[in-house]
Order: C-alpha cells, then sequence, then structure tokens
C-alpha cells in the first residue's frame, strides 16, 4: 500500500517554509514545444463511461526519477500517487477507469482506479488495479479535513501532475534500464527505499539535477469505446522548476509545485518577456499560467447533436486559498476566498460573440468555484450534469447563439517587484462534441474535437 509519512504537523511546516534552496536558481518558463521537468495534465475523468489514457515519455538517455500525481478535482487534493522510474527514451502509460470503492466506509461510491501492465519500474510495484484515496482531503496520512463534502465521486475528476525528481545515475540507474522487454531489478530498486535501504538514509545518493530542463513530454486521451468518441491533448511543460532534487519518499506529499527552488519567472508582456521574482515557487509558476482572457469556440447546436464543454484548472490553486498549503490562513492575490463548504469562489466575465454577426455580443459573469472547473454551453438551462464529461463542477452558461465564440476575462491581480499580472494561473482546453444519428442504415456517428485554449497575458 502507498503511505504517506508526513504528519499535519510537519506538512503545515513545509507549506509555510515553500522548502526551497535559494542557490543557482533557474527561471521558470512554460516550454512551447512541450518538454519539461514538470508536466500539467489539465483533465482527467471516468464519468459518463469517459476512460483517461495517460503517457509519460523520457526523452534524454537518463534514468528519470519522476513522480506521478492525481488530484481530485474540487479542491486539488492528493488521491493518489508513487514514484515513476523511466529507462533512457522510455514511455510509461495507464488508463484511469470508473470502479465502485471498496475502501471502508466509502464502499460502493463512484470511484476510479488505475490500470496499467507496463513493465516501467515503479515504486511500490504491482500498481495496477490500485483504486484512488478519499485521505487527502478526509485526514489521516498528514492531511487535515477539508470542509468540501467528502463522497468519493470527489475523485472521479481532476488533474495530473508530473514531477522530474533528478537523474538516476551509476548502479541504481542499472536497475530501471531494459534488458530485452523488462526492466534488469525493479525489486532492488524498491528496496532502496525500505529497511535499511540507501534511499531512506539519503534520497539523493545516486542522483545528479537536471538543471531545470526535465526532458518529459506527455498526453492524455479522454475515450468512449462504447459510444466511439476519443479526444486527446499534450501536457502543458514547464522548465526551470528547480535545480535541487525533489527525490522524496514515495507516498508522502513531496514533490509539489511549491517544493521547487525556482523564484523567477519569464512572463509574457505581448511585445516581449520579461523576469519578475517572486517570494515562493508556487508564485513563479503561477506567473507563467496566468491568463487576463481565454478565447474559444462553442456549438450547442440541438439539430446537429452538437455539445461543447470548457475545462478551466488551476493547477496552483490550494497554495493561495487551503490553508494545508498555504502560508497564510487568508487567501492570498490574485484569489480572494478561502475553501469553505462551498469551495472557493473566483468570478470571470464572459462575452459571447455570435459567429454570424460579429457585433452582437452577450455578457454575463460566471463563478468558477474548484480546483477543476467545467463551463457548459446551453440553449436553454438544466440542473443536469454536464452532457459530455458529466462534470459536478459544472457551471451552464445560457445563450440565444448555438454557434460562437467566447472570451472568459479574468480581473483578478497579483504584483511583485512593481509589476502587476492581472488574470488567474489556469490551464485547460474546449471540447466538442457531436452525435450524428441520421445516417443511412440506423448507423450512429460520433464526432469529437479538442482545443487548447488562446489567452492573453496582461502585465503592467
Amino acid at each position: 500500500m502507498i503511505k504517506r509519512i508526513l504528519s499535519v504537523a510537519i506538512a503545515g511546516q513545509l507549506a509555510t517554509l515553500g522548502l526551497y534552496s535559494t542557490s543557482a536558481q533557474a527561471a521558470v518558463k512554460i516550454n512551447p514545444q512541450g518538454i519539461g521537468q514538470v508536466l500539467i495534465y489539465p483533465y482527467y475523468t471516468v464519468n459518463n463511461d469517459i476512460n483517461t489514457l495517460i503517457s509519460v515519455v523520457n526523452t534524454t538517455d537518463k534514468v528519470k526519477a519522476t513522480n506521478i500525481r492525481f488530484y481530485e478535482g474540487k479542491n486539488n487534493r492528493d488521491t493518489l500517487n508513487f514514484h515513476i522510474y523511466l529507462a533512457p527514451y522510455d514511455v510509461w502509460t495507464a488508463a484511469l477507469v470508473a470502479t465502485p470503492s471498496t475502501i471502508s466506509s466509502y464502499e460502493g461510491q463512484p470511484s476510479a482506479k488505475l490500470l496499467t501492465n507496463d513493465n516501467t519500474c515503479t515504486v511500490p510495484q504491482n500498481i495496477s488495479e490500485i483504486e484512488f484515496r478519499p485521505y487527502g482531503y478526509r485526514g489521516g496520512d498528514g492531511y487535515d479535513d477539508d470542509p468540501i463534502d467528502g463522497n468519493m465521486s470527489r475523485v472521479t475528476e481532476g488533474h495530473i501532475q508530473v514531477f522530474e525528481m533528478g537523474n538516476v545515475e551509476g548502479d541504481f540507474a542499472q536497475y530501471a534500464i531494459f534488458s530485452g522487454n523488462s526492466p534488469n531489478n525493479c525489486f532492488d530498486l524498491e528496496r532502496l527505499w525500505f529497511n535499511n535501504g540507501s534511499w531512506v538514509t539519503n534520497p539523493n545518493e545516486g542522483l545528479t539535477s537536471s538543471n531545470g530542463i526535465g526532458g518529459l513530454y506527455g498526453s492524455a486521451s479522454l475515450i468512449d469505446v462504447t459510444g466511439g468518441f476519443d479526444v486527446s491533448y499534450n501536457a502543458t511543460a514547464i522548465q526551470g522548476y528547480s535545480t535541487v532534487l525533489q527525490h522524496a519518499e514515495p507516498g508522502t506529499i513531496l514533490p509539489h509545485l511549491n517544493s521547487g527552488n525556482s523564484l523567477e519567472s519569464i512572463v509574457s508582456t505581448g511585445t516581449g518577456y520579461k523576469n519578475i521574482t517572486w517570494d515562493k515557487p508556487f508564485k513563479a509558476i503561477s506567473a507563467v499560467l496566468s491568463a487576463n482572457e481565454i478565447y474559444g469556440d462553442f456549438v450547442n447546436s440541438t439539430s446537429i447533436g452538437a455539445n461543447t464543454e470548457w475545462v478551466i484548472t488551476f493547477p496552483t490553486k490550494q497554495f493561495y486559498v487551503d490553508p494545508l498549503f498555504a502560508p497564510s490562513t487568508t487567501p492570498i492575490a490574485p484569489f480572494s476566498e478561502t475553501i469553505n463548504e462551498n469551495g472557493s469562489c473566483e468570478s470571470a466575465q464572459i462575452a459571447l460573440y455570435n459567429r454570424e454577426t460579429e457585433n452582437d455580443m452577450t455578457q454575463t459573469k460566471v463563478d468558477l468555484c474548484w480546483g477543476v472547473n467545467t463551463i457548459e454551453y446551453l440553449q436553454q438551462t438544466n440542473s443536469n450534469d454536464s452532457a459530455i464529461f458529466a462534470s459536478k463542477n459544472v457551471s451552464k452558461i445560457v445563450s440565444s447563439y448555438d454557434t460562437g465564440w467566447t472570451k472568459l476575462i479574468f480581473n483578478q491581480t497579483a504584483a511583485s517587484e512593481g509589476s502587476t499580472l492581472t488574470g488567474l494561473p489556469v490551464t485547460g482546453f474546449a471540447i466538442q462534441r457531436y452525435v450524428n444519428a441520421n445516417l443511412s442504415g440506423g448507423v450512429l456517428a460520433n464526432y469529437g474535437g479538442l482545443f487548447p485554449f488562446v489567452s492573453k497575458q496582461n502585465i503592467e
């Protein structure tokens, strides 16, 4: 079983101190080519008969010690994490599928589990069939309860983060390198973390830093096998997260987006780039993800069976609003509300433009209250889960237009070094699905498309 060894007190200290070194920092930036040290997958789901397929790829000739973390969609609390030791040029794959929970006190509730037949070394081994867990938000194993409902359905949608913790060198690297179709010795690699293993006393033994470069890329597919629907996206790749090793004991609260050592971010000004220094690592990462405006298309025509949903993910939100992780008991700008039983809500303005009459525009407001949010575009309101993802973290936007484009506007601000960023740290995409029931012979055809957001940063 995956174990978490940090107490609540230690976890709180780590969040407060930031756990970063001030030496030899790199500047945080998003790599538009998709290769990095940290990968952020903005959405997974097992709702509505959808499976999520995941891949992590090592593009280098080094053995990469990586950590993968699955965060539930309400409050970005950890529901499953483990280490993956990628051989040179290796790829690790897995699937997330729906399952009724078998965890004590949660039996039968909707949940998710991981399936994989990949041979890459993981710690722990034999992770296939492992269920997601509620302990990250229902207390125990170093976590406090959060005020949101404790149902297992929270884990059925969320987002994923992958961290490069360091390069494994020498004899330890040989355990993870493949001979034929299998690694040399995953068992001995795992033993380094248990009993009197070398990594118990010194987790950095035999590891070197990649100096913020990483060399990872990843992707995910959201597939409904029976419904004939499949869309894919590439993970957002961040470089410069840390120049110090992040090789923590598996199953603990570390690493996370505030445990690196980089305090500087490279932010687009519209006409160039500016380096800004922050007081915490999570703020440097948030700055490169900050968006003042997000743009995307929508179509919600009943005549062609079309639906549109947007996924809006705030991957660093917990460090601003959740007292377990935040270095303050009050919300930190640009976020404005501490987590409560209704989430922590941030308002955004939405301007909807008719595709055929470009000057025809309606404007409304939407409250986004969760770590992972969905926006569903409708012609008339309803109280159902969303049509495509069956999301429970959904906000519904009613438009008289059946086709058009949207501008989502965040006016929240955060400042450092005399510079002010307007916006929120966000990632996500728009998804469209079409259901054609009019083909000859009664054939049902489904189509889908996924579109990464176009966005604009605002820095003064």
